[in-house]
């Protein structure tokens, strides 16, 4: 498993990935690690953009929300990182972005949960629609960790995307592919309406996936 270190570096470079694949923009967007010990998280700080980001300013926290480094203020969607890393201790990176497609369905209220592409079926999995809530509020965080509890992703109505990983790179592989499936699904609307695949070979993918995680989270944690 990575060191701090490594890992600040690597939080970094994923949130330059995501600003310059217009995955998200000015200083929104969160993302975070954790370390190798279990309750603490690394986390971009509030009101910096993902495009400057540097290891020194990456703010370390523990599970209860309190500062162990760094000098900044850490994101205002802390609460819910933890939230999400305290019910799921799989879960070792969190993404969360506002893709200008996914944005799209999220301000019109349509579901990004159309099994039809494979890929996302297998890599993804289930992507709940969140009903609306106050950001930055306690609300909008239990929310958010009520929402996500037994899924990897999720379009947070009139707002973005969450994504979660086994490492920071799955999770913002899982972005990156809800970006692009969301502009399959616009198409696919435009073209007639999007084919569902049927449900027992849905569930037969998503099973695919499960293993597929399982076998990650145990290549991060022993390796």
């Amino acid at each position: 498993m990575a060191d701090e270190k490594e890992l600040r570096e690597e939080l970094c470079g994923i949130g330059r990935r995501l600003y310059e694949r217009h995955l998200t923009s000015g200083a929104g967007g969160s993302i975070s690690v954790r370390t190798t010990k279990e309750d603490e998280v690394l986390i971009k700080p509030s009101g910096f953009s993902l495009a400057d980001l540097l290891p020194e300013h990456i703010v370390k926290v523990n599970l209860k929300g309190e500062s162990l480094k760094g000098k900044y203020k850490p994101s205002s969607d802390t609460p819910w990182h933890l939230m999400i890393y305290s019910q799921r201790r799989e879960v070792r990176a969190i993404v969360h972005a506002h893709p200008p497609i996914c944005g799209g369905f999220a301000c019109a209220g349509i579901p990004l949960d159309t099994p039809t592409f494979t890929e996302v079926i297998i890599q993804v999995g289930r992507v709940p629609l969140m009903e609306y809530a106050t950001p930055t509020t306690m609300e909008y965080a239990r929310l958010v960790a009520q929402s996500i509890e037994d899924a990897d992703a999720l379009l947070m109505k009139n707002h973005g995307i969450i994504t979660l990983g086994a490492n920071l790179e799955q999770a913002f592989q899982r972005t990156e592919l809800l970006e692009d499936y969301a502009k399959m699904l616009l198409v696919a609307k435009i073209l007639g309406g999007p084919k569902e695949l049927p449900a027992e070979e849905t569930h037969k993918l998503r099973t695919l996936e499960s293993e597929r995680w399982r076998m990650k989270l145990a290549e991060e944690l022993y390796k």
